[in-house]
């Protein structure tokens, strides 16, 4: 058999609402295929039956079978790639892993620098998973996937932390396993540019089914989105007649001995929408942490005229939000009706009465999720359901760190009409780190580039 086998699959986390229902599919082996849909259409699912993890450790097959050719080995990145990491540093993931295949000794060495080779993170060997960017452990994810040296490689959401230029390489780089060692790559990705010429086929997922597109169809949507991509964004740099909220006096911003941002004298300015961009791994994210005093760093950092340092850690977290990288990091309670619960408790977010809410709810695709366990919840379900509560929370300065990976260009677009909209009653300053740029044009006020080790204003995205 050359292809895997999916007969009229019906699935579902819950009996009464199936995931996945009469999929019929043929994926060939030694190609390349793109799993595309909306957030929460089943592509995640899909691939967790495919590597044999549902319905093992939850949900029931109702109907049909999946069938793999005999022989070939299966491995997985999830969409979070801290998920899956057992151990402290890529060094020591990689050697875990190896040691579970059972591979001799002698053999591990060249096998672990090939991956790190492969994924560009040589450097990244020793360092601590924990305190890598979401964007370096999505690479630390896939060595382990090409040290593995499965036959089935199945990528969920694998370059959403990822730059363009990185993601290029990479792509580049899983091309030439695909052809030079005849692997079976599936990639489930919002973010379709990159791909034309690559891919062979598209699977799209749409109201629980899932259906292959003819080659006409996936040539023009590969085509639009590599036009997508390709556009520029112009927008204003800051006037003098701009109010400061956060200012960087003095500031060095580290990672062990390495530095990562020094900024003399740099200002955010109050209620813009701010769009912070760099190369993965160069110190976004710390900026954030920094800011919000969740790590060290020299120098002042002024928020609303007053060294942050000396403003009552309470009170400083009620002015300045986080939303994190990764979004179960955020939630705090069970399911997703105890999650606004709270939100409505402690928000102070006037735009978000009831009426609001129940329309927010509508357009983010929550409505009838609210019994749901948010652990349970797909990524891009998990993603808006984050940002609208820590929108409901109103903090006067919100810092978002990659809020819309994960995201559909749909869903994008509907999560820029709910910040927007409640902008217009209540004002809030955002800086969002994105790699995501597409669909951002109705939002972004200023553009912050961040490259060696400085922060400067640019005009286009």
């Amino acid at each position: 058999m050359n292809h895997l086998a999916i007969d009229n699959l019906t699935f579902a986390y819950t009996p009464k609402h199936p995931t996945l229902k009469d999929v019929a599919l043929r994926i060939p082996v030694d190609s390349w295929t793109l799993f595309y849909g909306a957030s929460g259409s089943g592509k995640s699912t899909l691939m967790r039956l495919l590597a044999g993890l549902l319905p093992k450790y939850g949900g029931r097959i109702l109907q049909g079978n999946i069938k793999l050719p005999n022989g070939l080995t299966v491995a997985m990145m999830f969409q979070d790639p801290g998920m899956q990491f057992a151990l402290d540093t890529p060094q020591h993931e990689l050697e875990f892993a190896l040691e579970n295949l059972q591979l001799p000794a002698n053999e591990m060495p060249a096998r672990i620098e090939h991956a790190l080779k492969f994924c560009g993170i040589e450097h990244l060997r020793d360092r601590q998973l924990a305190t890598m960017s979401g964007g370096e452990q999505q690479r630390a994810a896939l060595a382990v996937l090409v040290a593995m040296d499965t036959d089935i490689l199945l990528l969920d959401e694998p370059f959403a932390s990822i730059d363009n230029h990185n993601r290029t390489l990479l792509i580049q780089q899983l091309t030439l396993l695909q052809q030079k060692y005849h692997k079976t790559i599936i990639v489930a990705d919002h973010d379709l540019h990159g791909y034309h010429g690559l891919a062979k086929q598209i699977i799209h997922f749409q109201n629980q089914h899932a259906q292959l597109l003819d080659a006409a169809a996936s040539d023009a949507l590969l085509k639009s989105a590599d036009q997508l991509a390709a556009t520029v964004h112009h927008v204003k740099l800051p006037t003098a007649s701009d109010q400061p909220i956060l200012t960087l006096k003095n500031v060095v911003i580290k990672h062990g001995n390495e530095k990562l941002i020094t900024a003399n004298d740099f200002s955010f300015f109050k209620n813009q929408t701010t769009l912070l961009t760099g190369a993965t791994g160069t110190g976004k994210s710390s900026l954030f942490k920094a800011i919000t005093h969740l790590a060290a760093y020299q120098g002042t950092i002024v928020y609303d005229s007053q060294n942050s340092q000396k403003i009552k850690p309470r009170r400083y977290a009620q002015q300045v939000g986080y939303v994190f990288q990764h979004a179960v990091d955020q939630f705090l309670s069970v399911t997703v009706k105890e999650e606004l619960a709270l939100s409505l408790k402690k928000g102070r977010n006037p735009y978000f009465d009831n009426e609001h809410l129940t329309a927010a709810l509508r357009l983010l695709g929550l409505s009838e999720l609210q019994d749901r366990v948010v652990y349970s919840l797909s990524g891009g379900q998990q993603k808006k359901l984050q940002l609208l509560l820590m929108l409901m929370m109103g903090q006067p300065v919100l810092l978002l760190d990659e809020p819309f990976s994960g995201l559909d260009l749909h869903s994008l677009h509907n999560v820029v009409d709910l910040i927007k909209a409640s902008q217009k009653v209540y004002p809030q300053t955002m800086i969002i780190i994105s790699h995501q740029l597409e669909g951002l044009e109705k939002l972004i006020d200023r553009h912050v580039k961040l490259a060696d080790c400085q922060l400067s204003y640019r005009e286009e995205f």
